[in-house]
């Protein structure tokens, strides 16, 4: 069974390598014969064990059925074969997703739709989104981190560590002239629900030409969603959960980081004596047109969230604001929410994915980058750490509160390690979760002594075990 789980994973890997590089040498070609590929059964199965070592393996669509139930009935073997001969067959239909509200962390009152897909629509996205991935992945540009194999929200606040960083010195060898001063703080009202299927099509049919697999995407996004039993059409976006929604979101985003392609990455080169590449002649007009004193942009997406720097006045920030919403609601039929898509100082700072990103000045060396922990996600983990050792609790084990804390304290301490002053905030919330958890046992066992207590607080040694005698 490994060797034949290798040997998928090779051909697999085989395709997507073959399908990149012809992508990368071929911009503006479309791939015409895709279908053999999809309903390939080493696809299939390598789909299918990607949706089953999934967290979400346990959670079942509107059919009730889960990945469990499926090996527990047929076997594997049999529902893959049931579902090629159902794709080429073209009876294949996917069906409606299951809506369930999840709250939005930090957001009281507020819920974000999921949609959960069947198992059967999960693996058919997995196969599709197997082959189409490099295709689009070797065009999506450097500015663009979510969602997408290799990248993360790290990488996109180096990106912007990066570009807002003064690179010259003046004479008394600080760095007083910062390349951007204002930055444009994105928000798309409702980016998932709202997505223009005719125009996600129209882009995708730029790379992809087997018209079977494209009517197959259309018919995920026009299955429609079951929510409390309701049927509701889907004739915009891509609802939530579905393997294939991230994807067709960045395909669909993509067009803001190429409203910028003269300040970004030059796809085409003006004269074919150059032999720079894109981003170094997109660099070269960045300083061309600072020097000029022509407003310069740049643009870091990460999926649905961006920000775009800018070097001007706050007026040429605001008319980009007000161009760019009419330009995403022309290319993709979203809008910009203007309540929360602000411009903003960069010496002010903002927020973006959890992270405050300021330039401060250091009488020093001048202006520099800081990317910063919140506040108010510092004192959102105090509120849990609160909540999971309240009164209310002291009925659990203290093993057991450890092991619910430990995961959060853990995650939330990776996350944000690599901030500027991450040390001093870490120590601060380890003081905190110390106190609470003295507290804790004090409400546990009201009359047990000091002592008492600190020795159960203690870390236990293992009990080394003799060996036996011969």
């Amino acid at each position: 069974m490994d060797m034949d789980l290798r040997a998928d994973r090779a051909w697999v890997l085989g395709v997507q390598r073959k399908l990149y590089q012809w992508s990368k040498e071929n911009p503006n070609d479309v791939w015409r014969d895709m279908w053999n590929w999809v309903t390939d059964p080493r696809n299939l199965r390598q789909a299918w064990r990607r949706v089953s070592s999934n967290r979400g393996a346990r959670s079942a669509g509107i059919d009730g059925v889960t990945v469990g139930q499926i090996r527990r009935r047929n076997g594997e073997t049999l529902f893959l074969d049931n579902l090629r001969d159902d794709l080429r067959s073209n009876a294949y239909q996917p069906s409606p997703a299951k809506r369930k509200l999840i709250p939005k962390p930090g957001k009281p009152g507020k819920f974000r739709p999921l949609g959960i897909p069947t198992v059967r629509d999960r693996v058919v996205q997995a196969a599709i989104k197997n082959l189409i991935e490099p295709i689009f992945e070797a065009h999506f540009w450097h500015v663009s981190f979510g969602f997408r194999p290799g990248r993360s929200t790290h990488g996109a606040l180096e990106q912007i560590r990066k570009t807002i960083m003064p690179r010259k010195r003046a004479a008394d060898g600080r760095r007083q002239r910062t390349p951007y001063s204002w930055v444009i703080e994105g928000d798309i009202k409702g980016c998932f629900d709202n997505i223009n299927h005719h125009l996600l099509l129209d882009r995708l049919r730029q790379r992809v030409g087997d018209l079977r697999v494209v009517r197959l995407i259309k018919a995920f996004l026009d299955a429609g969603v079951m929510s409390e039993g309701q049927f509701l059409r889907t004739d915009n976006g891509t609802p939530q959960g579905g393997i294939l929604s991230p994807l067709l979101a960045n395909i669909a985003l993509s067009v803001i980081e190429e409203r910028y392609e003269r300040w970004v990455h030059h796809r085409t080169k003006l004269y074919d004596r150059r032999t720079c590449n894109g981003m170094a002649a997109a660099l070269s007009a960045r300083n061309r047109d600072r020097k000029a004193g022509r407003t310069v942009m740049f643009p870091v997406r990460y999926a649905d969230d961006f920000v775009i720097l800018v070097s001007g006045s706050q007026d040429d920030a605001n008319a980009e604001c007000s161009a760019l919403a009419e330009y995403l609601k022309h290319t993709t039929g979203l809008e910009l929410s203007p309540e929360k898509t602000k411009v903003t100082a960069l010496t002010s700072g903002f927020e973006f994915l959890g992270f405050r990103v300021i330039l401060r000045w250091d009488r020093r060396h001048g202006y520099h980058p800081r990317i910063e922990v919140p506040k108010a996600k510092a004192g959102d983990l105090r509120r849990k750490i609160k909540q999971m050792t309240s009164r209310g609790t002291t009925s659990r084990s203290l093993e057991r509160t450890l092991e619910l804390l430990n995961p959060t304290l853990r995650g939330w301490a990776s996350y944000y390690r690599f901030c500027v002053g991450a040390g001093r905030v870490f120590t601060s919330l380890d003081w905190y979760v110390t106190d609470r958890l003295w507290r804790w046992m004090r409400a546990k066992r009201p009359h047990a002594g000091m002592r008492e207590l600190a020795r159960a607080k203690k870390a236990q040694r293992a009990t080394r075990v003799s060996p036996p005698l011969a």
